[in-house]
């Protein structure tokens, strides 16, 4: 039973972060695309590439709370490369369904995020 209250303390905090996480993306996108006027598809790139990289350093010591060490960087650059290569996949498609660019990002981080908690608990950030 022990284990269930951690694992859903663990859930819930990356729920927070990740809510986080994506309000910085949503944030980021706004000021990039609506006052910065860059290419939809160039803040989204830009917009998660910042993203991932405050993510990893939450993850390590907010989320699963463990030290950085070469092997857990390694997995999230390659977690990162697949998740980010995925995502911008995700979100070309919904845009060339004429999509407004925010609910694209919406859509894309639905489809993503269950898989990313599930890789970064099982495979990133294990010891």
């Amino acid at each position: 039973m022990n284990e269930f209250f951690k694992n859903n303390r663990l859930l819930y905090r990356y729920i927070f972060i990740s809510i986080a996480s994506y309000a910085f993306v949503f944030i980021s996108l706004y000021l990039f695309i609506e006052i910065l006027k860059i290419n939809n598809q160039e803040a989204f790139c830009l917009a998660y590439a910042l993203n991932y990289i405050l993510l990893y350093v939450v993850q390590l010591k907010y989320l699963f709370r463990t030290k950085h060490d070469n092997k857990k960087l390694l997995k999230f650059i390659v977690y990162i490369l697949s998740f980010y290569g995925l995502a911008n996949v995700l979100f070309f498609l919904f845009s060339k369904l004429a999509i407004h660019y925010l609910l694209c990002t919406m859509l894309t981080v639905s489809i993503l995020m269950p898989f990313r908690f599930l890789i970064s608990k099982k495979i990133v950030f294990s010891d």
